[in-house]
């Protein structure tokens, strides 16, 4: 039998930014989202939804597509009071509870080209893998992923796909 969720699919990922800007050009510039809303908001109201008497916080949602109402991301970057330094995972390797964001597209080798440019850090540089066979998740292809890190050490994977070859 089965039930329905009780939550919708993924509405927003937060990434608590060391360096907003860094992450904003990171989202924006070399994955190409789009800002939605770029907004500073401060006082007790927005510090006790992040268990803080009061803060001051700039907030920007960015989207890859404005249309649909899911998969925000939202930069958070909290400048009064100053928050304590999390110790980053090494980057390089997997950690266990380690999260990741995932992203499909078709712009693999233009991602890939902006990705070398910044000096980004790679878990997995473009890996194709093909798929011989449908299954109720993925269709048959060859699919091209890449692991790497946001500036705030965040794992982010691209995925990019194509059909198998008509024989």
């Amino acid at each position: 039998m089965s039930e329905q969720s009780l939550v919708s699919p993924v509405k927003r990922v937060s990434v608590f930014c060391r360096d907003l800007d860094k992450s904003l050009a990171f989202y924006r510039d070399i994955l190409g989202m789009k800002v939605i809303e770029d907004k500073s908001v401060s006082g007790p109201f927005i510090g006790k939804l992040v268990n803080l008497p009061s803060c001051t916080m700039r907030i920007v949602y960015l989207q890859a597509d404005p249309a649909i109402d899911a998969g925000l991301v939202g930069l958070f970057h909290i400048t009064d009071p100053k928050l304590p330094e999390a110790p980053a995972p090494k980057q390089g390797q997997l950690h266990w509870g380690q999260g990741s964001f995932v992203f499909s597209t078709e712009h693999g080798d233009e991602i890939y080209a902006r990705l070398q440019k910044a000096g980004t850090v790679f878990l997995t540089p473009p890996t194709p893998y093909t798929k011989p066979t449908d299954d109720a998740y993925m269709k048959a292809g060859v699919y091209t992923e890449m692991i790497f890190y946001d500036p705030d050490g965040l794992m982010v994977s691209i995925i990019g796909y194509k059909p198998l070859p008509k024989t």
